[in-house]
């Protein structure tokens, strides 16, 4: 379903260098093994908006055995550091955010995620730094850890309290302070420095709970019936673009590696697309 709010954030897959060239990870990159995951849920209950009523949400069903090539993952969100410098950079046309104060970043803010960023300038952007955006097949293997078919990047459990109140990540996975509930409906007042959350099972940082990550592929409700199993890259066209994961003002709903969400390419929101990139 298409969201009028939405922090942006950047996903990015190197693609400069062949991987197969490569002997080692690329700086601030984790390698994602080839081989084969299940890609989409295993389960059909979702709630609305208000976390309150079960709907079917079924643009990420049937859960299908995908098998990918391997590549390399940013490990950490882009920050608006980063961003500034492809600003900066000769020939660029793209503006800052708009939340910028006179087109600047605020200060003590240089290493939170950059979000108010489009589908156009997050690509733009991957073309600067030699990388692209990834495949949402490729953004879900990444997110999910090395864990199949789970409904969370560190398991199944909600650990959701009786007031439901609060989501609760298992010890090793979550809040930097695994003692520190993450609330169930997050709506913080902004994005956290990237490295906040505690790594998945690849070691990737953020990947639930910062921001939301724009992704390359066009995005089509009925995909996953017809999609190819081996590296698929989207539906050939379509009116929006998928963006995965949960961000900072997102419900617990939105918080699953799983469900697909979706935003028009010029979208420049308040809460959130950002980017993370793969080679």
């Amino acid at each position: 379903m298409h969201k009028t709010i939405l922090l942006t954030i950047l996903c990015l897959v190197c693609v400069a260098v062949p991987l197969a060239a490569q002997t080692t990870a690329p700086e601030n990159m984790v390698q994602i093994p080839a081989g084969k995951f299940w890609m989409g849920r295993a389960y059909t209950i979702y709630t609305d908006s208000a976390d309150l009523v079960p709907i079917g949400k079924m643009d990420d069903r049937p859960a299908n055995n995908i098998d990918l090539d391997a590549f390399y993952v940013d490990k950490y969100e882009v920050t608006n550091a980063d961003y500034a410098k492809f600003l900066q950079s000769a020939g660029t046309s793209t503006k800052p955010p708009w939340h910028w104060p006179q087109g600047k970043i605020e200060a003590g803010k240089e290493k939170l995620p950059v979000y108010n960023v489009n589908w156009f300038e997050a690509t733009a952007y991957c073309k600067w730094a030699g990388k692209r955006l990834p495949t949402e097949a490729e953004w879900e293997k990444a997110a999910r850890g090395g864990l199949d078919r789970n409904h969370y990047a560190w398991g199944d459990a909600d650990y959701i309290d009786t007031s439901e109140k609060y989501l609760q990540a298992p010890q090793g996975a979550g809040r930097a302070n695994p003692d520190e509930p993450i609330p169930a409906r997050l709506e913080g007042t902004d994005a956290m420095p990237v490295g906040s959350l505690k790594p998945n099972g690849y070691g990737l940082y953020d990947i639930i709970g910062n921001v939301r990550e724009w992704v390359n592929d066009w995005y089509d409700a009925d995909y996953y019936v017809f999609m190819p199993k081996r590296n698929p890259q989207g539906p050939e066209t379509g009116r929006y673009r998928g963006v995965r994961g949960g961000g900072w003002q997102d419900y617990s709903a939105n918080t699953i590696g799983g469900p697909s969400d979706n935003n028009t390419v010029d979208t420049r929101d308040f809460s959130d697309p950002d980017l993370r990139a793969t080679t």
